[in-house]
């Protein structure tokens, strides 16, 4: 009878059925946005004109400590399966100003031998797959957020 009753049953799809690579590719998504945060930390002169080329310094600063925290924090939750659709989307106004603001003025212009140009596409694309696909089956998300179905015997 339980057998009967589990073929009516419409099986739910959720993220933990995603194949393995893609949890593979959300945990190096994640580790190279923290990089770039630790990056961004590193090089303060270099973030501090392109910021500040359009701003007053004050909030070119803020600017920067922003970006940087977001970069950090948020690429360890995606790396770790942590809430990541919320860190997914704290990253994309960041990509969305490289994208439109930062590297469309280098002196490079928008081609395809502007390589910032073409990893901030690849990762913003990232992004956007990860917030429709979500976390995957190695995440703290789906490990302990996510309320397991009881079990019949």
């Amino acid at each position: 009878m339980a057998l009967a009753h589990n073929l009516h049953k419409p099986r739910r799809v959720n993220s933990a059925n995603n194949p393995v690579w893609m949890d593979a590719l959300r945990i190096l998504l994640g580790l190279f946005l923290f990089v770039k945060g630790i990056f961004f930390l590193e090089h303060t002169t270099d973030v501090f004109y392109i910021f500040g080329s359009g701003q007053e310094f004050i909030s070119a600063g803020k600017a920067h400590f922003l970006t940087s925290a977001v970069h950090i924090v948020g690429g360890l939750m995606i790396a770790f399966g942590m809430l990541t659709r919320l860190a997914l989307l704290c990253q994309i106004p960041i990509l969305l100003g490289a994208l439109l603001i930062v590297n469309p003025n280098r002196s490079s212009g928008i081609s395809v031998d502007n390589s910032e140009l073409v990893l901030s596409l690849v990762i913003t694309a990232l992004l956007l797959f990860f917030m429709f696909v979500g976390p995957g089956r190695y995440s703290v998300d789906n490990k302990i957020l996510r309320p397991k179905p009881n079990e019949e015997l």
